[in-house]
C-alpha cells in the first residue's frame, strides 16, 4: 500500500512537471516538493496519477498472457527510451506481455520470434499512446481515430503501397475488422 502511494506521487509530480512546463537545475528536496504538492490545485495531478496508475495495473495484472521482461541493454539514447507494455499475439508461441524499453522490447521480438502482431503501450513521464504493429516489414496495420470509427471506416491490416500491383489486387490483399482480434487468425497467413 505504501509503494502504491509513491508510486502515484512519483507519477503525480511527472505529470505536474510535465503540464506546467517547469523544470528545476537540481532536485528538490522533500521539503520544498511539500510546499508544492500541498496546494489545493495539486490534487488535480493525484487524480490523473491514480487514474494513469489504475490503467498500467490493469494491463500488468491481466492473467491471461505470461508476463515477460526484457531487461534494459545499458545504452543510453534519446530513441527506444520510453517504458512499454507490448501485447504479442503471436500464431506459434500463443499469446504473451513484453515489459520493457522500447527499443530492447523491439529488439527481443524480432530476433526470437516470427509470425506475431503486437500492441505496444508507450509510457513516457505519465503519458502513453498505443501502436499496432506487424512482424513482416511491408505489412501495416492502420489503425483509425474515434471519430473515423464513428463514420463507419474499420482498422486495416494490408501491405504498404507497392507500385508494380494494380489497385484491384492491393484490394484483394486488404482485411478489414472493426476491432482487431486478440489472437493470431488464418487470414493472416497469406502475408
Amino acid at each position: 500500500m505504501e509503494n502504491k502511494k509513491q508510486e502515484i506521487e512519483e507519477l503525480a509530480w511527472q505529470v505536474f512537471l510535465n503540464k506546467s512546463g517547469l523544470s528545476f537545475k537540481r532536485e528538490l528536496t522533500d521539503d520544498e516538493k511539500k510546499r508544492v504538492t500541498q496546494v489545493d490545485g495539486y490534487d488535480y495531478y493525484r487524480e490523473q496519477a491514480t487514474k494513469m496508475w489504475e490503467k498500467k495495473q490493469r494491463a500488468l495484472l491481466n492473467k491471461k498472457y505470461p508476463v515477460i521482461e526484457v531487461p534494459a541493454d545499458g545504452e543510453h539514447g534519446r530513441m527506444g527510451g520510453a517504458y512499454c507494455l507490448c501485447f504479442v499475439y503471436s500464431k506459434y508461441s500463443g499469446n504473451f506481455v513484453l515489459k520493457g524499453y522500447h527499443r530492447e522490447v523491439v529488439a527481443y521480438l524480432k530476433k526470437n520470434y516470427t509470425h506475431y502482431f503486437y500492441n505496444m503501450s508507450l509510457w513516457y513521464q505519465g503519458f502513453h499512446r498505443d501502436i499496432w504493429d506487424f512482424w513482416k516489414k511491408d505489412v501495416t496495420i492502420f489503425t483509425t481515430s474515434i471519430r473515423e470509427r464513428k463514420k463507419g471506416k474499420k482498422i486495416e491490416v494490408r501491405p504498404y503501397w507497392k507500385h508494380g500491383i494494380d489497385e484491384e489486387e492491393l484490394e484483394k490483399q486488404i482485411l478489414r475488422f472493426k476491432r482487431l482480434p486478440k489472437r493470431w487468425i488464418p487470414e493472416f497467413d497469406m502475408f
